[in-house]
């Protein structure tokens, strides 16, 4: 849309140039001569009246005067807006540039500085059809500049959220393999540990068997420790008596 606006605003640049290169041509010599003609030649008088359109002043003689006896006239009419002329204006300025004298060349027979006005003229009508294309694409070009800065800001904003959420998907990955790792060590532990109750289970079942044996076990050896005491005695009386003894008579003594 910019480049199509660009492109149309080229082809109206050429109207312009003769505009400003119209203006160049005008000196306060070429002024002053419009300036003296008390009852100006028609041709001169018609320029005239179409500038005063233009520049939205009285077209009336007297006010052509006071206007050219302006020493910023020249400055005013390079400088003037010629991008915002009313559509009013321009109808009014199309019936002086529809008369077949209304020429440059025509007029310059007449005076040269008319002739440069005429031209002015001219090209400004111009300028502003050409304007007329353009000025939609213009402002399309500047909606379209506007919505592409918008979208730009949109798109900043985005992507710094995205890059705040990829810090937290860094860091939620980094959580996610710290407690990945802890998971599988403590897996390996529990794995680890299932095994040894297996083991446990399996030797307490073996054993479970002795369990009577052991609590008969444990009656005598209660018993026998109470005896203890009794035995040894007894044992070491027959160590010291009957130890010289043959087996035989031991075991008739026992």
């Amino acid at each position: 849309m910019a480049d199509e606006a660009d492109r149309e605003l080229k082809k109206a640049e050429p109207a312009l140039l003769e505009a400003q290169k119209a203006l160049e041509g005008l000196d306060k010599k070429y002024i002053a001569e419009i300036k003296s003609f008390s009852s100006p030649p028609p041709a001169v008088e018609t320029v005239m009246s179409a500038v005063m359109t233009v520049l939205q002043k009285e077209q009336n003689w007297a006010s052509v005067k006071k206007e050219l006896a302006d020493s910023n006239f020249v400055k005013k009419v390079m400088e003037f807006d010629i991008d915002n002329i009313p559509a009013a204006i321009l109808k009014k300025v199309e019936k002086y540039t529809k008369m077949e004298s209304f020429q440059p060349l025509i007029v310059g027979k007449v005076s040269t500085a008319a002739a440069c006005l005429c031209q002015w003229v001219r090209s400004i009508e111009d300028y502003s059809k050409a304007l007329k294309i353009v000025a939609p694409k213009r402002a399309k070009k500047e909606y379209a500049l506007e919505q592409l800065r918008k979208k730009i800001e949109y798109l900043k904003t985005l992507e710094d959220d995205f890059a705040k959420l990829a810090a937290m998907l860094a860091d939620l990955e980094a959580q996610y393999n710290s407690t990945t790792s802890l998971m599988k060590k403590l897996k390996e532990e529990l794995d680890n540990l299932q095994v040894k109750i297996d083991r446990g289970d399996k030797l307490v079942s073996g054993l479970a068997g002795e369990k009577t044996r052991w609590e008969a076990s444990l009656i005598i050896l209660d018993e026998d420790f109470d005896q203890l005491v009794g035995n040894c005695v007894l044992a070491a009386a027959f160590m010291s008596y009957c130890g010289p003894f043959p087996s035989d008579y031991r075991d008739t003594l026992i």
